[in-house]
């Protein structure tokens, strides 16, 4: 297997798997820096909790600074991990630890 190591500027879009408190976290900080998101998570409601905590963090991002293109609206969402990764540069993995 080849693993392409891709310098920062290059990554466009940003895979999160995971949507609890930390993916949904690290989703809004992606998007105050200017990257598409597809957050990913089974969960039937993960997508409106997601996207909720976005809206709410966003103001708090807003003062801090957001990069140039930074927008929620870049924020996708998938079911299914194989489809969250098939188009991003970057993959931000917080699932659960469960065996």
């Amino acid at each position: 297997m080849t693993v392409e190591l891709i310098a920062p500027h290059e990554v466009r879009r940003i895979a999160v798997l995971g949507s609890g408190t930390i993916g949904a976290s690290w989703a809004a900080l992606f998007l105050a820096d200017g990257y598409a998101v597809t957050l990913q998570d089974v969960s039937a409601e993960a997508e409106e909790k997601a996207r909720r905590f976005v809206a709410g963090a966003w103001p708090t991002l807003e003062r801090l600074g957001l990069a140039p293109g930074a927008d929620p609206a870049a924020l996708s969402f998938a079911r299914d991990p194989a489809e969250a990764v098939a188009e991003s540069d970057f993959v931000q993995e917080n699932v659960p630890e469960r065996l």
